[in-house]
């Protein structure tokens, strides 16, 4: 499924619509997904600022729910460009380019973790991809270019992080 049919399925369900009668001017600032293998969405979510220290998650599976939660948000929020040219669905091929570039065609894709979301005032793809190989491959890519801003691998025992 692609940001735009999950993006219009919300906007078009009641659910929606009755929290939009409520909170007039809401917008988007963040979409969190996770991904399987074949790239079939495995959750689906859509943030919306409210104010100061409010955001409403919509979770979209076969029902739409939302909850509303309070955060401490690190940077200015803006509304995210809903008009991105670069989806979900284009992320394949552009993971599939990274791993041959980073020597890790070996290794296939178990997870991947997409977030849509501004950074610095940039739009992109902020996206992790867990490896069989036991490596993780982060990429920051435009969403409107596809332009791969920044690319890091590592091993899964770099992120874990043992307290004594």
């Amino acid at each position: 499924m692609s940001f735009q049919t999950i993006l219009k399925r919300l906007k078009e369900s009641s659910e929606f619509k009755r929290f939009k009668r409520k909170h007039r001017n809401i917008f988007l600032f963040s979409a969190f997904f996770v991904l399987k293998p074949d790239f079939e969405t495995d959750t689906q979510q859509l943030d919306y600022f409210l104010e100061k220290n409010k955001a409403a998650t919509f979770y979209i599976d076969r029902d739409i729910k939302h909850k509303i939660d309070e955060f401490s948000p690190q940077s200015n929020i803006t509304a995210l460009n809903e008009r991105i040219k670069i989806d979900l669905k284009d992320l394949r091929e552009i993971i599939k380019n990274e791993l041959e570039n980073k020597s890790l065609k070996e290794s296939e894709v178990n997870k991947i973790i997409a977030i849509l979301q501004k950074v610095n005032n940039r739009q992109m793809w902020n996206v992790t991809c867990m490896l069989t190989s036991l490596k993780i491959l982060q990429l920051h890519i435009d969403c409107f270019t596809g332009e791969v801003i920044e690319s890091k691998q590592g091993s899964i025992f770099d992120f874990i992080q043992v307290k004594k």
